[in-house]
């Protein structure tokens, strides 16, 4: 028998190694592909939806045209002017209106003042859902939104060269997008933390980088601070901004996009376009409780995890003090109460915004009728506000836990309207959060944080739920909230609901 045993396993292992011989050998035979590939196909296989959406939106008003329009837009009898491009959705250029005006096709009426205007919109959203194996999904998505407006007066000034001018140019806009900005999140802030102290130190290096590509400064050190170049000093627009989204998003000083200025007088240009939108994400799986292992204790089990993150520059609009004397591309006026370059736009305060809600959370409900969750959150909201000159950091964390308990036929411990048993559902939920939130304002220039707002909010809330009927349900609910406050203005509050709902349904 030994004997017979032995031959087996020996036959068995050589058919195993015929079977890994034969499948090397199909190998060979087939071309190799590439990794590039290989990972490619992989990731088609995993993708089962994809959407993308791209909206653009634009629209100018001429005003003084005096041409007319025979067909389809244009004046056949003159050159077809204004132009098919026109017609069908170009959007002027200064140059484009300097060309009008050359031809005689705008007006030069002394009290004409009707202003030239444009608006243009573009946004992005994409989105994507992958399953890399059974009840594991993924959901991807990417937004970019992009807004601005024009307004100028373009006018023929007879006593002025007998010449057109374009008078107080104006433009506002707005741009927001998807960001992700993991590495410092869960690094503690303050005027004192290492990520402050990073986009501090992050000056210098961007300044050098603006100073060495501005031609009107060509590196000259800056005559109040060496240590910065002249016009970009501690306190400039256009330094801050790359420090800042730089320090916050983790990134090197030397590759931080900076704001782009050669194209401001294109509509459809964005002075933020080198800022790419990055994706959030929502991941969920629900194959935990069909593993063998967890099969007899759990009816569902599914874990969450989700992240979302914007950066905003809201409001920004242009300076009327800008100027680019050689059309150079960059600025060249310095404001001498600052130092600084005045920048084509200016931009009130641009703002971070990330949260992982939850980081890591599941909901679950076992085979005897008991539910829990639980959900771990995490905020961060970082605003650089260059007006007054201040980080304004928010950070939250929030814990939460439940749990639950279904229970029929429950023997009451003293009769209630003749009953003594419960013949329904019985539901009983337990909830507890703790939620920390705090909010510091750092000053850069006295480079001092204080806390300005913020409570530590404790939350218990057991609920109880009895179906009576098809028509009535029965809930006894008690909700409690304490708040302490990090601040002496704010005082400690504390917040108590109790009560009984009786909820009846009419419909037959």
């Amino acid at each position: 028998k030994e004997k017979e045993a032995a031959k087996a396993k020996a036959e068995k292992e050589k058919r195993k190694r015929d079977r890994i011989a034969k499948r090397k050998a199909r190998r060979a035979s087939v071309p190799q592909m590439n990794q590039g590939v290989r990972t490619g196909l992989k990731l088609l296989t995993m993708l089962k939806r994809v959407t993308v959406n791209y909206t653009e939106n634009a629209g100018t008003i001429l005003p003084g045209y005096m041409d007319s329009t025979t067909n389809l837009g244009v004046d056949f009898g003159n050159n077809y002017e204004p132009g098919f491009d026109f017609v069908y959705g170009y959007q002027p250029t200064q140059i484009w209106l300097e060309q009008q005006a050359a031809k005689g096709l705008l007006s030069k009426d002394s009290v004409f003042n009707a202003q030239f205007q444009q608006q243009y919109s573009q946004n992005i959203n994409a989105s994507a859902t992958l399953e890399p194996f059974n009840e594991f999904r993924i959901d991807l998505s990417l937004t970019s939104n992009f807004s601005k407006n024009h307004n100028e007066l373009f006018k023929y000034l007879a006593d002025k060269n007998a010449q057109y001018y374009h008078l107080n140019p104006y433009e506002t806009g707005s741009f927001t997008m998807s960001y992700i900005g993991l590495s410092t999140l869960f690094k503690s802030g303050g005027a004192n933390s290492a990520v402050y102290n990073k986009f501090l130190s992050n000056r210098e290096t961007v300044s050098h980088r603006l100073g060495g590509s501005n031609p009107y400064t060509n590196n000259t050190p800056d005559p109040n601070d060496p240590n910065y170049t002249k016009g970009y000093t501690q306190y400039s627009q256009d330094v801050l901004i790359p420090s800042f989204i730089a320090a916050y998003s983790g990134d090197n000083p030397n590759e931080v996009a900076l704001i782009d200025y050669s194209s401001q007088n294109n509509i459809r240009k964005n002075p933020f376009k080198y800022y790419t939108p990055m994706p959030n994400w929502r991941i969920q799986y629900n194959g935990l409780s069909r593993l063998p292992v967890f099969t007899p204790i759990l009816n569902t089990f599914v874990l969450n995890h989700a992240y979302t993150g914007t950066m905003s520059m809201n409001s920004f609009v242009t300076s009327l003090y800008y100027q680019d004397v050689y059309a150079l591309g960059y600025p060249s006026f310095i404001d001498s109460n600052s130092g600084n370059y005045v920048p084509f736009f200016q931009v009130p305060n641009i703002t971070i915004t990330e949260a992982f809600s939850p980081l890591i959370g599941f909901d679950a409900a076992f085979k005897n009728n008991v539910t829990a969750k639980f959900e771990y959150n995490r905020r961060r909201t970082v605003s650089l506000s260059l007006v007054d000159y201040q980080v304004s950091e928010t950070n939250s964390t929030e814990y939460t836990i439940g749990f639950g308990y279904r229970v029929r036929g429950l023997k009451l411990p003293f009769e209630i309207l003749g009953l003594k048993t419960l013949k329904n559902d019985m539901t009983i939920k337990v909830d507890v959060g703790l939620r920390d939130d705090r909010t510091t304002n750092n000053y850069l220039a006295q480079n001092i944080g204080i806390t300005t707002r913020g409570q530590r909010v404790i939350r218990i809330a057991p609920t109880i739920d009895y179906i009576v009927n098809d028509r009535l349900t029965l809930r006894l609910f008690f909700d409690r909230n304490q708040s302490i406050p990090y601040v002496s203005s704010s005082f400690p509050i504390t917040t108590t609901r109790a009560g009984l709902v009786l909820r009846f349904i009419f419909a037959q």
